[in-house]
Formats: structure tokens, sequence, C-alpha cells
């Protein structure tokens, strides 16, 4: 009896534990069903734009000047311009692509790249070209959610290509206005330094980002002290008590 009553002790456990690990329970919730549903040996296939739009800046400090074109051919003579060019192409289709970057000497590994999807930040150097991948933020004020579009640049000698996915919008709008103005730092310096103009905007901008997301918590406190949820508010002193804990244990460890 008393081997039996330890066995029974043993195996309940183990009974209630069990039934977790059921294929039902395991992958029946709509996140593993859409995590299963992709294939990983599969690259993703970027749907193509119905139309590009290319805007170039050739500039020196003495003189710009700025031309918008519907072909990428358009912008073949830039390379030989012996001045800085900002060639910004808006909507990514294949052909076009591989067509500037084959004309600028582009690596064919860095032209999958820009071609990809969902990337991870990346910055490569290949045969002497300088690639920066990287997401520009967004905060729709409209949804309150924070957008992203995938964005590629590529330095060279004397020339700067970048590729976005989205013709509507951008960062870059005191860019241009620098470029526009005669005796601006930006004409006054090289394609380099129009590079780190446009990485700086860019990283920049995610900072307004959170400061967007952080009025909307701050909303969302005013919120729940009107609203009187006593609830809500010992939930949140509770973790903040939980945090400083925390915090000041590792402190400790520090010191």
């Amino acid at each position: 009896m008393l081997r039996e009553a330890i066995d029974a002790t043993i195996k309940k456990p183990g009974q209630r534990y069990l039934r977790y690990l059921g294929l039902d329970v395991l992958f029946g919730t709509s996140r593993t069903k859409e995590i299963l549903s992709v294939n990983p040996t599969v690259p993703p296939v970027r749907e193509e734009a119905t139309a590009v739009h290319i805007h170039v800046f050739d500039y020196d400090a003495q003189t710009m000047d700025e031309y918008s074109f519907d072909t990428v051919d358009a912008c073949f003579p830039f390379h030989q311009s012996n001045r800085i060019s900002w060639i910004n192409v808006d909507g990514l289709r294949k052909t076009d692509v591989e067509a500037i970057c084959n004309h600028y000497q582009v690596h064919p590994l860095l032209i999958e790249d820009i071609l990809s999807l969902n990337q991870r930040p990346k910055m490569d150097e290949v045969e002497g070209v300088l690639f920066c991948l990287l997401n520009m933020l967004y905060f729709n004020n409209s949804t309150g959610t924070v957008e992203q579009e995938q964005i590629s640049i590529v330095l060279g000698k004397d020339f700067v290509i970048s590729f976005q996915e989205d013709a509507t919008r951008d960062v870059f709008t005191p860019l241009r206005e620098r470029l526009r103005m005669a005796n601006s730092k930006m004409r006054q310096r090289s394609a380099d330094y129009l590079c780190y103009g446009m990485l700086d905007l860019i990283v920049d901008n995610y900072f307004l980002v959170i400061e967007k997301l952080g009025e909307r918590i701050e909303d969302l406190e005013e919120q729940v002290i009107r609203g009187n949820n006593n609830r809500s508010l010992a939930r949140i002193s509770s973790l903040r008590a939980v945090s400083s804990s925390r915090a000041t244990g590792s402190a400790r460890c520090a010191a």
C-alpha cells in the first residue's frame, strides 16, 4: 500500500503537466500558426512598385542642380559629373535596382541586400563601396502605432544612392533644405558627409518616435488616475517597486 501511494504521488504531478505537452496545445495558438506558416527555406518575395520616382541633387560648393526622373537611365550621366550626386530612388523594382547598381559598380551581393525584406540593420564595405541598411521609423498619430520602412544607402566616390520603399514620406527634408543653401556646411563637404547626415537624421527620428510613445504612456497614466482605478494603480506601484528594488540590487552588485 505504501509503495502504491508513493507511485501515485509521483505520477500525479507528471500527469498534471503532461496535458500541456499535447500538440494541439503547443501548436494551436494563432501566433504559432503564423510562424509555422512561413517556410524558412523560401526567401520572402518583395512586391515590386508600380512606379519609380527618382530625385537627384548634383552639387558642389558653388552650384547645385536638382532633377526629377521616372527612369533610372537618366541617372547614369551623374556618375561622371565631377560633382557630388545624391540619387534617391523611391519605389523598388528588381530591374531598375540592378540597372543603376551595375552602372555605379555596386556588388551583386549588395543588390540582393537592397531587394531583401525584413533585414536587420547592417553596414558593410565591398570593393570600395560602403553599404548601410536601416529602418526608418514613423509614428502614426491616427492609429497610435510605430511603422517602419527599410532604406538602403550606398556610398561611393562622389555619389550616394538611397533606395526607399515609400515615396510619400521620409526624414530627409532638413537635409534637402541644407543642400539648397549655397553656404551650408553640407555643400562644402564630400559625399561621406552627406551619408553621415542621412544616418544622423534617421537615428534622430528614432527619438521623436520614442517621445511620441512617451506622451501616449503619460496620457494612459492620467486616464488611470482620473478613473480612480485602484487595482491598476496598485499594479503600477508594485511594478515600480520591483523595478527600483532590482535597480538598487544591481547597483549594489556593481559596487
